[in-house]
């Protein structure tokens, strides 16, 4: 048992820490309307991590069952205010600096005075804007970045304009489809009346700005490709001859990044056909001349380039339920078959053994949530990856697993052995 006090010592050291930082470089004091623990060093980040779990915990333990279960059940409200805030732009409508009144946002939105301030407050209580008098708004370090960063603005959109309703699907896709396992069979089929990639292909904009939300929630030292690049052992196999597949590769990024990062390796980048012609067309054919080629293939068939040293996956699996998973690791083993060195790399998120407590490890249980809802896929334990690997063929080994030191994704490779 801990008592409060214990808690509120342990957030005082590291408190201590962020402001030692803040003094050592001459940094102001953090504060709502500015950002200044940003691009900390590994040691800081680990006293803010500390600081915003230790918090997390001494306000449950304060708030009680009832507050706890409570404060997840009202969560709805918040993201109603930002539905709006980003539907009506309204954050356009207040300068960045400086600040404007009610009247003249509910002028420039066409949308009630009244109506304004109630979707405002939700935001305000977590400093999402801040009212410096009864009549007048202005921003905060949060509210300006749904002006300076569009990729920002359309992570908020498509949390609250598409997942949202999405959510209030997905238990009547469970009671509908059990565990089908089929992408046409999820709470995202349900509400838009067919899967995630017919849409995508057949709403552009949709397609936009799901792409640049995913850019805005997979920015950061988390999932920095530098963490797949000096977190696996490339250099052992790059002499001529050395071929890496990157199999569900789309447009070519992470080959493009492991390209700049060794010498000899050729990269074959694997993708349905219809993105394979964009990504040839957007590769710098100078920089890649000869370290990059382009095929078409499904994965779901027979690895069509047999021996490679590498058949590297980054994030495919987690789209995916266990069936297809299978399928797809299954399609590998003819081609691991034809060289006793050749490996399958997973990058991918990991989940915990057991469920997580930690608010800054929130976002794997949300990303789980998020792909059984629009997928049917998962994010996955250590222990459920190697289920797979053994329903696919029994002969799949586990031989490497690792979390570099700051990534929110591992690595994994596998071997076909015996």
């Amino acid at each position: 048992m801990v008592s409060f006090t214990s808690l509120a010592e342990e957030i005082l050291v590291s408190a201590r820490r962020l402001d030692e930082h803040l003094a050592s470089n001459n940094l102001p004091s953090s504060s709502f309307d500015h950002d200044t623990l940003v691009d900390l060093p590994n040691d800081v980040e680990v006293a803010r991590d500390s600081l915003i779990n230790t918090t997390q915990t001494l306000k449950q333990l304060a708030q009680g069952g009832v507050g706890r279960a409570m404060e997840i059940a009202f969560s709805w409200t918040g993201l109603l205010s930002l539905h709006a805030i980003y539907s009506f732009k309204i954050a356009n409508a207040v300068p960045l600096n400086g600040s404007t009144t009610y009247s003249d946002i509910a002028a420039q939105t066409s949308i009630p005075e009244s109506f304004i301030r109630r979707f405002l407050r939700p935001a305000m209580s977590s400093h999402i804007f801040t009212s410096p008098t009864y009549d007048t708004v202005a921003h905060t370090a949060s509210s300006r970045l749904f002006v300076t960063l569009p990729d920002f603005h359309e992570g908020i959109g498509l949390q609250a304009d598409e997942l949202a309703p999405v959510a209030a699907k997905t238990v009547d896709a469970v009671r509908t489809f059990n565990d089908s396992g089929e992408p046409h069979e999820t709470a995202f089929a349900l509400q838009n009346k067919m899967p995630i990639f017919e849409v995508l292909g057949k709403y552009p904009e949709r397609g936009r700005r799901f792409g640049a939300a995913m850019r805005c929630y997979t920015k950061g030292e988390g999932y920095d490709l530098r963490h797949l690049i000096e977190g696996y052992d490339w250099g052992s196999i790059d002499h001529p001859g050395a071929v890496v597949v990157d199999v569900g590769g789309g447009h070519g990024s992470v080959s493009q990044a492991l390209a700049r990062s060794t010498r000899n390796i050729r990269y074959v980048v694997q993708d349905l056909p219809g993105t394979i012609e964009q990504a040839k067309k957007e590769l710098p054919a100078d920089e890649f001349a000869g370290r990059i080629e382009f095929e078409a293939h499904d994965f779901f068939t027979d690895q069509s380039v047999k021996g490679a040293d590498v058949y590297l996956m980054r994030w495919i699996l987690h789209d995916w339920s266990d069936g297809y998973c299978v399928k797809i690791l299954r399609a590998l083993v003819p081609a691991l078959e034809k060289k006793k060195e050749s490996r399958i790399v997973l990058f991918e998120y990991v989940l915990s053994e057991v469920p997580e407590t930690r608010l800054t490890e929130r976002m794997g249980p949300d990303l789980d949530m998020i792909m059984l809802a629009v997928f049917n896929g998962a994010e996955r334990t250590r222990r459920e990856f190697e289920s797979l690997l053994q329903v696919a063929d029994r002969r799949l080994r586990m031989t490497k697993f690792v979390k570099p030191e700051g990534s929110a994704m591992s690595i994994i490779e596998i071997a076909l052995e015996g």
